[in-house]
């Protein structure tokens, strides 16, 4: 999965030599390895002869209570990725789906966030995603 994330950042556009830094590939395995058992977050691959080639996650998140999610429990689709040589084989869109399918039965949130990349956006909006009228924003924290 950090091979995944890091397919995903480089078609994000992230420069290659941040690509190959050593502490948030570390920091991205402890994450994946303290998740993985986690009831609130689900990690989905597509494996071809025994290599992981694509995958996604899902998280469950506790927001302040709304009036489009009235308990604040909201789910979070991130690192859909595709190793280049399998893409165009629906194997992102399957990951998607099992993870939608996971949200809507085992869990209790209302809505699905995600972000997306241009070529990416088409797998979303063919199952209901939409651009929300306010987009997201980031101030990086330097540390």
């Amino acid at each position: 999965m950090v091979e995944l994330r890091s397919v995903m950042f480089e078609a994000m556009g992230t420069p290659a030599p941040e690509l190959g830094a050593p502490q948030w590939r570390t920091a991205a395995r402890n994450w994946f390895v303290s998740r993985s058992g986690d009831h609130r977050t689900r990690i989905v691959v597509a494996e071809v002869e025994g290599r992981v080639v694509s995958g996604a996650v899902g998280e469950v998140s506790a927001l302040i209570p709304g009036p489009n999610t009235v308990d604040g429990s909201v789910g979070l689709i991130s690192n859909v990725a595709t190793v280049p040589a399998w893409r165009g084989r629906g194997l992102a869109a399957a990951c998607t789906d099992d993870l939608l399918r996971w949200f809507e039965h085992d869990t209790d949130v209302t809505r699905v966030d995600l972000f997306a990349t241009a070529s990416g956006s088409r797998i979303y909006t063919a199952r209901g995603f939409h651009v929300r009228a306010f987009p997201a924003m980031c101030l990086p924290v330097p540390r």
